[in-house]
């Protein structure tokens, strides 16, 4: 029986260590691995918008946090003619990098916290 308690109280503490977050908003850096420097417009799920300028080839934005659900990224990239349109489908408790790729098209990725 004691045997049963502590496995059972062990279980229990791992458990709640597990548990690292709880509903926080998703975060997102911008990797610039494009053709040239990068003006960023974010439209976030609540309507907001934030600028993010002058993002370098080769250098990444600091983290930034943003509320879950799609987030809209209108992308200028200095000598090409149109923005690159991305939308990310964020999720809370998510760190999310968004990059700009040799080819001066868009992706990202994911990882949970």
């Amino acid at each position: 029986m004691k045997f049963f308690l502590l496995i059972l109280s062990l279980s229990l503490s791992l458990l709640l260590i597990g548990c690292g977050c709880d509903g926080e908003d998703p975060s997102v850096v911008l990797k610039n691995n494009g053709t040239a420097k990068a003006d960023i417009q974010v439209k976030t799920s609540n309507g907001n918008t934030e600028n993010i300028n002058n993002v370098m080839p080769g250098t990444t934005s600091e983290r930034r946090t943003f509320k879950a659900g799609n987030i809209e990224f209108t992308i200028n990239i200095q000598g090409v003619n149109d923005p690159v349109v991305y939308v990310l489908q964020s999720s809370t408790c998510y760190d999310y990098t968004v990059t700009i790729n040799p080819d001066n098209t868009v992706t990202s990725s994911g990882k949970e916290r």
